[in-house]
């Protein structure tokens, strides 16, 4: 029910929402993580893993891998998957395809690029965003040697996925894809593939600054591991793991939606922090899931009243203002001797 809440949720959106684009392109990000399940209830090993960590094998948990089709801009959940932990990545990738529409826009993290996955979004008319791994690729490592900074190659389908050419009569043998070579702050190289071959319309510069947007889906599973501590399920069968993990989902996806439009207000006599005159404010992502969260508690069962709750709640959003990462003027400090990661703030 919740993965049709969701779906729910997702279309009206779209429907009704003149919601972001780049270019024209409805940006989507897919990535992966893992989830530590608790117990040992019979009803996990029909759908979960129990795998062994360790130097010597003998800590074992039940796992989950899982997996979202996640809208960089918006905000949104597409769809979500979870499933063993040996179902791979790629695998949960294959599963997100048919959310997957014309004239959507790919994002891929490394490990994700495959000649099939190219043809097939190249089938459906989606164009993509590859990051790659230099040593998977032999024209990849040519192009890395070489002193270019782009280059347009061709791609041959393998024989081995000569069935998408039945599936998909208009799709020929022999693709183009751009490569772009980035260095990054410790000199190491980074080369990005995409379907965007026009220079002119897709600077390089526009492309390195889009494949950025991509850490928006990490600030998704950051939201549902920490700040809505999805692991500390409510119940131990496999049922309710499943139904815990994709209710917090929901919660993500409404929760943004809900958010849309409602822009950041700073108070008038207020000055402006130093340091912050080029960042631009935002909306605090946390105070806002915890104001849907007590909604659902109070207008469930009294939908009259939603509109004035919406008013209220868009007033309370407007003024929690927190201000962007970006264009800040003083660099991060990270303090190598630190035994610990940085705890995270929850509901």
């Amino acid at each position: 029910v919740f993965k049709r809440l969701n779906r729910v949720v997702v279309t009206l959106f779209y429907q009704q929402a003149n919601f972001k684009k780049w270019k024209g392109f409805r940006v989507l990000a897919v990535d992966g993580s893992t989830l530590a399940l608790p117990g040992n209830h019979t009803s996990l090993k029909k759908i979960f893993t129990y795998y062994k960590f360790g130097p010597k094998a003998d800590a074992g948990h039940w796992m989950s891998r899982i997996s979202y089709l996640y809208d960089v801009f918006n905000g949104l959940v597409i769809d979500a998957q979870m499933k063993s932990y040996r179902t791979s990545e790629s695998t949960l990738c294959k599963l997100h395809m048919p959310f997957v529409k014309k004239g959507d826009l790919l994002l891929f993290d490394r490990y994700y690029a495959s000649l099939e996955r190219m043809f097939l979004l190249q089938a459906k008319g989606v164009h993509f965003l590859f990051r790659m791994k230099d040593n998977w690729w032999k024209c990849v490592e040519k192009f890395v040697q070489s002193e270019l900074d782009e280059q347009i190659v061709d791609i041959l389908l393998p024989s081995i996925h000569q069935h998408l050419l039945k599936k998909y009569p208009h799709l020929t043998k022999v693709i183009k894809i751009r490569l772009i070579k980035k260095k990054n702050r410790k000199g190491e190289v980074q080369v990005f593939a995409t379907s965007l071959l026009d220079e002119k319309t897709y600077s390089k510069k526009a492309i390195l600054n889009l494949y950025k947007q991509r850490w928006s889906i990490e600030e998704a599973y950051k939201m549902i591991k920490c700040r809505l501590e999805v692991a500390d399920f409510s119940g131990l069968t496999a049922w309710a793991i499943q139904q815990d993990f994709f209710a917090k989902t929901l919660l993500i996806t409404l929760c943004n939606a809900l958010c849309f439009g409602i822009q950041p207000k700073l108070p008038k006599r207020q000055p402006v922090k130093r340091g912050m005159e080029k960042r631009v404010p935002i909306i605090n992502r946390t105070y806002a899931m915890k104001q849907v969260i007590n909604m659902l508690t109070k207008v469930t069962f009294s939908l009259d009243s939603f509109s004035e709750w919406f008013r209220r709640f868009s007033i309370k959003i407007s003024k929690q203002v927190e201000y962007s990462p970006r264009n800040q003027s003083n660099k991060r400090k990270f303090k190598s001797n630190s035994k610990y990661s940085m705890a995270y703030k929850n509901l």
